[in-house]
């Protein structure tokens, strides 16, 4: 009897996760000033602009009320602001790299569920939680490592 050949339909590359996101693509930043940390450095003392903010905002999903709270400043600043100052630029590059990580590994969506869901690998909170202090943002980023890594805690 002629064995019967089975065909899928469903190609293997739809499953591979194709985003390549950097820091530089989501914050509208040539590559040269973020590369090396010395560059890091003068790019923040000079400011991100409101287009950098404005596109972490959309990519992140993330409304003012929690930017403002994750950044350390009011709502109304946020809107108001055309050049940030050197700390809220640093802070807006932490989110920015955590949110190209988190991308990169889950998908846009995906990542949105993971930042709400609270996880037992950070006692039970969810990360949002956690996008207001540096620690926090690191804490976050090895998490995402570990999953990238097949390291289960």
């Amino acid at each position: 009897m002629a064995k019967k050949n089975q065909k899928v339909n469903e190609p293997a590359v739809a499953y591979l996760r194709t985003t390549n996101l950097s820091v530089g693509d989501v914050l509208d930043i040539a590559s040269s000033g973020l590369e090396e940390p010395l560059s890091r450095v003068e790019t923040f003392r000079n400011g991100l602009e409101k287009k950098s903010f404005e596109n972490l905002k959309e990519l992140s999903g993330l409304d003012y009320n929690t930017l403002a709270t994750a950044l350390g400043v009011s709502s109304k600043t946020l809107q108001r602001k055309d050049v940030f100052d050197t700390t809220q630029s640093e802070k807006i590059y932490e989110l920015a790299e955590l949110y190209t990580l988190g991308i990169n590994y889950f998908g846009r969506e995906g990542f949105r569920r993971w930042m709400e869901r609270p996880l037992f690998t950070l006692g039970n909170r969810a990360p949002l939680g956690l996008i207001d202090v540096s620690e926090g943002l690191d804490l976050l980023k090895a998490e995402i490592m570990r999953l990238q890594h097949g390291i289960a805690v």
